[in-house]
């Protein structure tokens, strides 16, 4: 059986019959460009790890090229000029020499990818290449909060991430049954099973190495039970009922410090990281803030008499995004709670933040529109194509590599029950960042590490394959 093969090009001009394969002495001739050599040699010898060939070659600078040399220039192809991710985009011209062009180390790595691939398969044949994505982010969203995951498997995804030519991680450590990073300022809150910090800095140089941008997810103030485990008195009291064991109680300065204060130490660990999500979902049953009255009783008192529940939600995102911009990150938040038209918001979400768009099952939420008419960023984490759960229950089933590939698009968002079939309208595509797989560890004991990527891989490959070609040329 052939080896796994990621895609086909975009353009691929195949001329005559002839095949390019390195010889004993072929060489790499690292020509000097908009890159500095030593990190496009960096590139080389990491996939030289992984391809025996390519890393027992020589690597020369600015030499003549022999037949059977493989050529590697760094600068902007004249065929990606106007291409929106022509940085990730590379061409390939081949022929007794192989030259890779691309301009940016990502770029050479999907280029030397294609090379070794086809290689494995045979041999590249002499003609001309030229491939670049068509969706910005593609990403792999990991819960490693429920289910503790070994630092050795998260640093194989990498690599797995690396060859479908995904470009993020998001590394989601703290849920309601787990929280899978040490913490120096709260000792208590971490998991029996845990990383060390050492752990994590390993695998985010990993991660660098592969230039897959790495960033953390720490949701709230929903889904915070094993961060609140030790700490019951900032759980959300509600209404003739146990407090709210997962959510956090916003009307509390303490409680509010304390999340912080987690927000302040990650973001340190994660620095450099570009973006921050910090959830937002499934904080309360949003159809139903007035069980919970603490939350009516603080909006009057601290934002207006006209305010409610649903305004001090708000408002702690706004303040807690401000916090964490204020730290160089971006910001991300889920769709599910927010502009909903079954509550009277009279805070308005940060419009700078951007939008992970997971799901519309419920009428209450807001549809799409609502969000891209607003300027908001959005990103497509389509539940019912692109959630692998660790779950058995009846009507679920893992997401297929057939349906993602026939039935789904970067485009076509969860549908929503009134307003039914949402696509991203052409005029919107500046709003649109990308789209994100996810692995949610609900039943993390059902499978092992080994048994999670064996049932997930063909659809996340599948995933990452319709994200790099789905528009029209």
């Amino acid at each position: 059986m052939k080896n796994f093969v990621f895609s086909q090009p975009k353009r691929w001009e195949v001329r005559g019959e002839d095949v390019w394969r390195p010889g004993t002495g072929s060489r790499v001739i690292l020509m000097d460009g908009s890159i500095p050599w030593e990190d496009v040699a960096a590139c080389v010898n990491l996939l030289g790890e992984e391809h025996r060939g390519l890393g027992a070659a020589a690597q020369l600078r600015n030499v003549e090229a022999l037949p059977g040399d493989l050529v590697i220039r760094t600068g902007e192809p004249d065929e990606l000029r106007g291409v929106e991710t022509y940085r990730e985009g590379y061409v390939l011209a081949v022929g007794p020499v192989v030259e890779l062009t691309a301009q940016s180390e990502r770029a050479v790595l999907y280029g030397l990818r294609t090379i070794m691939e086809a290689l494995e398969n045979g041999g590249l044949p002499y003609g001309r290449i030229v491939d670049w994505p068509d969706t910005n982010e593609r990403g792999l969203h990991l819960d490693a909060g429920r289910k503790f995951y070994t630092k050795e498997w998260i640093m194989d995804r990498i690599r797995d991430l690396s060859r479908n030519r995904m470009n993020v991680l998001w590394f989601h450590f703290s849920e309601n049954e787990g929280f899978r990073i040490a913490s120096d300022r709260h000792p208590e809150v971490p998991s029996l099973l845990h990383l060390s910090k050492d752990d994590v800095r390993e695998i985010i140089r990993l991660a660098n190495a592969y230039h897959i941008d790495i960033n953390p997810a720490l949701d709230c103030p929903g889904h915070l039970g094993q961060a609140l485990q030790e700490h019951p008195r900032w759980r959300l009291n509600r209404e003739m009922a146990e407090p709210l064991w997962s959510a956090l109680d916003i009307t509390k300065d303490d409680a509010r410090a304390f999340l912080l204060e987690l927000i302040d130490e990650y973001a340190e660990l994660f620095a450099g990281a570009k973006v921050f999500h910090i959830g937002g979902d499934e904080f309360i049953d949003f159809n139903h803030f007035e069980r919970f009255p603490e939350l009516e009783q603080y909006a009057r008192e601290h934002l207006g008499p006209d305010h409610g529940g649903v305004d001090v939600y708000v408002d702690f995102l706004n303040q807690v995004i401000a916090h964490v911009r204020n730290k160089g990150f971006q910001v991300r938040v889920w769709n599910d709670g927010l502009l909903r038209p079954d509550q009277a918001e009279h805070v308005e979400l940060d419009r700078d933040v951007q939008i992970a768009f997971w799901s519309n099952w419920d009428k209450g939420m807001a549809p799409l529109e609502s969000f891209l008419e607003r300027g908001y960023q959005v990103v497509n984490y389509h539940a019912d194509y692109l959630y692998y759960i660790l779950l058995v229950r009846k009507g679920y089933a893992d997401p297929s590599p057939e349906k993602i590939m026939n039935e789904w698009g970067p485009a076509v968002f969860p549908g929503h029950p009134v307003h039914g079939e949402q696509v991203l309208p052409e005029e919107r595509a500046g709003q649109f960042l990308g789209c994100c797989y996810s692995i949610w560890s609900d039943w993390p004991d059902i499978q092992s590490e080994e048994e999670v990527i064996a049932r997930c891989r063909d659809s996340l490959r599948a995933f990452a394959a319709r994200c790099w070609s789905w528009k029209d040329k």
